[in-house]
């Protein structure tokens, strides 16, 4: 039975800004890159690394989740090279695992002894 309230959304909602098959923040980036080579080098060879990168990041997102070139630099250790004015705040660094318990020390006989004998759910 057709019910006429319940129709299928055609659209993503969620779906990010693509300029050229980037998104924007990805495109400044390039546009920067390229710039400072421009004064530094060959405008010829600002045009071709722009253009590199450019097809470079199109390849490396494709199919991939908004955000996954940062989870791939935190993960590979690349954030913890940027100076500190430049780091995202808030960011445990990776490969530390953080241990929360409300046992003194770092005994686990304290705490197997506690759970020993309880129910876990």
């Amino acid at each position: 039975m057709h019910e006429p309230y319940r129709q299928p959304c055609p659209r993503t909602l969620d779906r990010p800004i693509l300029v050229f098959g980037l998104e924007p923040e990805d495109l400044v980036w390039i546009g920067l890159g390229a710039g400072a080579l421009l004064f530094l080098t060959d405008p010829l060879l600002a045009v071709g690394a722009g253009l590199g990168a450019w097809v470079l990041l199109l390849r490396l997102k494709a199919g991939k989740p908004p955000g996954y070139l940062f989870t791939l630099a935190f993960r590979g250790g690349v954030l913890r090279l940027l100076p500190l004015w430049l780091r995202p705040p808030h960011l445990l660094p990776p490969g530390r695992g953080l241990r929360l318990t409300p046992f003194e020390g770092d005994d686990d006989a304290c705490t197997n002894g506690w759970w020993g004998q309880r129910r876990r759910l």
